[in-house]
């Protein structure tokens, strides 16, 4: 047996145990521990290849052998984006920009749009067209929609609130209205009888009361639908906006005007169709560009794991390596999340290129699975760096001599889960021997010059992926290969698929030469173990060099699975053509009988699982079946009472209540006799849109946005006044100095705009909208004169910014209402989900525990729901990170919610690891490791739900758990298998086929348990213990 320590993100005074064992017949020892969020940039360049054609990508991430002093430097991220992509996306998006602005200093267009021509800029900065051209359609439909149906609801409104007003009254109400503006006419520049009725003089109680019943009900349902589904939330925006047009302005009108929102419509609509004609002609890009330009980036990224994992084999027990895993691999795992989407719009893209979309979508498994492998490399490194780093912790950090030291103080400092720490370092005691830290450096010293052949063929794999992936999808209409070098590339990447072949037929005996060799002296000259049973720790290297071993072959299997796949398609389209969308296709096949050309597949990939979406399905629904809650009777009108209370008080009821009283709270004083003209002047509209945006379900949302939000909009009031007077010096506005200082605002906005990091992008919109504002709002009021005009330069900027910090105070207000809601309570309740996810998952293995095998094809399910959890806890470290900004009593702060999530992800991957890995064991094995590790033990199965059940729920509650627990588990299970014998541990044993799985699996499980052991620690240094009890309690 040997020990090791888990880890979290945050060092802490109180070290958590995690040991693993090593059982007869193979039992392993891994370092456990969970990993943080972290980012990823790669980078790649390419050389010539036969004089035109670009080679395999290379990459420069050799991080743990190149000193610091010698690392290339590079741009922060967000300026790293002069490459030809992104400069490219910025040109069509700065175009787009531009046009619409143009539109404002254009007088045609400017007389016929209205006062509103720069609303056009706003709709660019809102949905740039920086993507494939059918996913802006998309994105501007949902603009489209939500305009239209608040511009139909509108009319129906006006129309039933004009009703409510006898003709009679408003015929009245119009002679006097009359007779009023003839006595005022001298007293202003503007239309009498227009100023007297921005003023209030047609206000009737009835009309404004219809108009607020009808329209804030419109709200409220648009808010629910913003929370339902955050990918229509252009949808709800802007169906507010146009609504609020009708909210503010109609209840003054004398008459019905139905077209009143055209002032903000025709622009929106002159910039969509801009930008979709950028879209389309200024360098358009497919979908099936966009996806293998990000496949192409995903596997570069992944060839770089390889040099690191060269670097961990070489520089072992150095943990310089740390750092760069974990940035690639969030990268990686970050890069799939965004491929994902893209694939389900491939069967209605248009394209010219020598892949159909069924071929690019043939790669997605065969992608997935190397991506996973990757990954699974990548976990297992940077466990054992992170071991390392315990270790080093514990040796100045002995809570035992913390307590010696305190014992002569009056005030002892408590220490959290002591239990199960005595317990764990008592354990470590008996373990720790130099041989064991010997034993790992000899084994990964070995592997480092055996596996070096595999992982040179590895990395021309990838390298041989990428290129066929970059030479399909760059050489689409210019530059294209001959007939021949398309033949010699397509060759080469044969030689290199053989060549991996026979690398990694060739690796296993290699590996495990090297690993006998370096334990050779821990075996007699039988090949007998000549330890005893309590010495079995010493072998823990050749174990993990096991574990190691199984996962570079798996990767391997992968990769050689990926690269014939993509040689086929090599091989069977070797000409460009036009691709027509399939989508549309299976109506036709369905109507007529026939069925869509299948998409090139290797002949050898059907033992290769699918991920489809029935199978994952049918997973998921096999670990949440597995809950059964007993059904309350109750009659009818109670349950609908019950129902509908919970329809209002859930989080969509909540924030759009808030909605609703923050458009009452800034909507009702522009229908107010006394404030309607001050409101109309001053243009409270904007202030009105920024309480509806400015709300947000949580205060820590709220509290980051009101900064950053007032910052964006001083920062581009500034930029806005610099661009008016450098356009237009201390004249009226020059149209051809506003187009060109419009010109270079573009680039700048949408530089901002498209490669800022997304918790900024509204800061960055709003900005980039009080820029256009300033500008249009100064010209307009120069050039096309009306009642309301608020002026130019300065004064926009300062009404402005009024403008946004009342509109930000009134959702300030509505935010603590009827209780500032908190997001780490929010965030809390979904870790426990989670962990509820994670405890179905281990209930559904262990009840298919016998027939494992014959689920095989659950496999890729099993992989893609543990990815998916994964992206769903991936998901939280932003509203992690902004928990900063919250005032909340609850006890999960930022720093805690990030070590549980990290827990969990670990738990999650752990679990998933034991259940795909165990489906491919001999049922002998499988029944030997189950005795090993006890996992089918009732007992240790009362403890791990035990355990996992009362996390759940302090996570939940808050409450503290109980001083004892049946923890730590790790200890447990290493007690159930200690009694083992070793008299049949010989190298002929560990040179068995399947040995490698075997270790993986004890592995596996042996990490989810002290996985379980260190969620229970870090949610006590939250939220505490209580009933306490006496270490020293004793029968009497």
């Amino acid at each position: 047996m040997v020990s090791h320590w888990h880890c979290d993100t945050e060092p802490r005074a109180t070290p958590t145990l995690t040991v693993d064992a090593g059982h007869a017949h193979g039992a392993v020892q891994e370092i456990t521990m969970s990993t943080p969020r972290e980012t990823s940039d790669s980078t790649t360049e390419k050389e010539s290849h036969n004089g035109n054609s670009p080679t395999l990508q290379q990459t420069n991430t050799r991080t743990t052998t190149t000193p610091p002093s010698k690392k290339k430097r590079k741009l922060p991220p967000f300026l790293d984006h002069f490459n030809a992509r992104d400069l490219k996306i910025l040109f069509r998006c700065s175009v787009a920009f531009w046009v619409a602005s143009l539109l404002i200093v254009i007088e045609p267009t400017l007389r016929t749009f209205g006062n509103a021509t720069f609303f056009g800029c706003i709709v660019v900065m809102f949905l740039p067209p920086s993507g494939v051209v059918l996913i802006f359609i998309m994105g501007g439909f949902t603009m489209i929609l939500g305009m239209g149906l608040a511009w139909a609801w509108g009319v129906i409104a006006m129309k039933a609130a004009q009703a409510t007003r006898p003709q009679a009254e408003t015929q009245a109400r119009l002679q006097l209205l009359g007779q009023e503006a003839v006595r005022s006419a001298n007293s202003t520049a503007y239309p009498a009888a227009s100023v007297l009725v921005y003023d209030g003089f047609m206000l009737d109680t009835r009309v404004t009361v219809t108009f607020f019943c009808m329209l804030c009900l419109f709200v409220y349902f648009m808010a629910r639908l913003r929370i339902r589904a955050p990918k229509l939330a252009l949808t709800a925006i802007f169906a507010w906006i146009v609504t609020d047009v009708f909210l503010t302005i109609g209840p003054l009108l004398p008459s019905f005007q139905g077209t009143i929102p055209q002032v903000l419509i025709k622009p929106a609509a002159a910039a969509l169709a801009i930008s979709l004609a950028c879209s389309m002609f200024i360098f358009p890009e497919s979908t099936s560009h966009l996806t293998l330009f990000s496949m192409h980036k995903l596997v570069t990224a992944m060839s770089s794991s390889l040099d690191l994992t060269r670097g961990f084999l070489e520089n072992y027990p150095n943990t310089s390596h740390m750092e760069p895993m974990q940035a690639l691999r969030a990268g990686v795992l970050g890069g799939w999340a965004a491929l994902e989407p893209a694939m389900g719009f491939l069967s209605f893209d248009l394209s010219f290129g020598h892949w159909s979309a069924q071929d690019i979508t043939s790669l997605r498994e065969p992608i997935r699975r190397v991506m996973v492998a990757s990954m699974s490399m990548l976990a297992f490194e940077i466990l054992q760096g992170r071991s390392q780093e315990r270790m080093k912790q514990l040796s100045s950090n002995d809570i035992r001599s913390q307590e010696l030291a305190q014992a002569e103080e009056k005030e002892k400092k408590h220490i959290y889960g002591r239990h199960q720490v005595m317990q764990s370092l008592n354990l470590l005691d008996s373990l720790r021997e130099p041989e064991v830290g010997q034993s790992v450096s000899d084994s990964y010293h070995a592997l480092s010059q055996a596996s070096n052949p595999l992982l040179e063929a590895c990395k021309d794999a990838f390298q041989a992926i990428g290129h066929s992936i970059q030479e399909n999808n760059s050489r689409r209409w210019f530059g294209r290969l001959s007939a021949e070098d398309f033949a010699r590339m397509r060759q080469s990447h044969v030689d290199v698929l053989e060549h991996l072949r026979e690398e990694r037929a060739r690796f296993p005996n290699v590996a495990n030469e090297a690993l006998f060799a370096s334990h050779q002296h821990l075996f007699d000259p039988n090949g007998k173990f000549h330890g005893h049973a309590s010495q079995r720790h010493k072998l823990v290297g050749m174990f993990f060099g096991f574990n190691f071993e199984d996962r570079l072959l798996i990767l391997a299997s992968a990769l050689i699975r990926a690269l014939e796949q993509t040689t086929l398609l090599e091989k069977e389209r070797p000409t460009v053509r036009l691709w027509f969308p399939t989508g549309l296709r299976k109506f036709g096949a369905w109507a007529f009988g026939g069925s869509r050309a299948p998409a090139v597949a290797a002949p050898d990939l059907g033992d290769f699982p699918q991920a489809d979406k029935e199978t994952i399905d049918e997973v998921q629904q096999s670990f949440s079946s597995r809950v059964h809650k007993p059904v309350r009777k109750r009659n009818k009108i109670s349950a609908m009472i019950l129902g509908f209370g919970h329809w209002l008080s859930n989080e969509e009821g909540i924030f759009a209540m808030r909605i609703l009283i923050a458009t009452l709270a800034a909507g009702i004083p522009a229908v107010c006799r006394s404030s309607s003209g001050f409101y109309y002047r001053e243009k409270g509209l904007w202030a009105l849109i920024m309480a509806q945006t400015g709300t947000a379900s949580f205060s820590a949302e709220f509290n980051f946005a009101f900064v950053t939000r007032i910052a964006g909009t001083v920062a581009g009031g500034v930029l806005g006044m610099l661009g008016w007077y450098i356009g237009s010096g201390i004249g009226i506005g020059n149209p051809y100095g506003l187009g060109a200082v419009l010109a270079v605002y573009s680039v700048i906005l949408m530089w901002f705009r498209l490669y800022t990091p997304p918790p900024l992008i509204p800061a960055v919109m709003i900005g980039g909208a009080t820029v256009i504002l300033v500008i249009g709002y100064s010209y307009i009021d120069t050039h096309l004169p009306s009642y309301g005009n608020p002026g130019w330069g300065y004064e926009v900027f300062w009404r402005r910014t009024v403008l946004v910090i009342v509109g930000f105070a009134v959702s300030f207000v509505v935010t603590l209402l009827p209780w500032p809601s908190s997001l780490s309570r929010n965030i809390a309740r979904k870790l426990s989900g989670v962990l509820d996810n994670e405890a179905d998952h281990y209930a559904a293995l262990l009840s298919s525990w016998a027939d494992l095998d014959s689920h095989n094809r659950h496999t890729s399910a099993v992989e893609a729901v543990t990815v998916r959890l994964a992206a769903d806890l991936g998901a939280l470290s932003g509203p992690i990170a902004s928990l900063k900004f919250e005032l909340s009593s609850s006890v999960f702060d930022s720093q805690t919610c990030g070590r549980i999530k990290s827990i969990a992800e670990f738990i999650n991957y752990q679990l998933a690891h034991l259940h795909i890995r165990a489906a491919t064991l001999s049922p002998e094995l499988r029944r030997r490791f189950a005795i090993a590790s006890g996992i089918l033990d009732h007992r240790a199965i009362a403890d791990v739900m035990v355990v996992l059940g009362i996390v759940a729920q302090s996570l939940k509650t808050g409450d503290p758990l109980p001083a004892r627990l049946p923890t730590p588990l790790l200890k447990k299970c290493l007690e159930h298998g200690h009694g083992a014998d070793v008299e049949s541990l010989t190298i002929d044993v560990l040179k068995k086929e399947g040995i490698r799985g075997y270790t993986v699996c004890m592995s596996a499980y042996l990490g989810f348990l002290s996985g379980v052991d260190e969620l229970v620690l870090a949610l006590k240094e939250a939220v505490g213990e209580a009933h306490h009890i006496p270490d020293d309690l004793k029968y009497e």
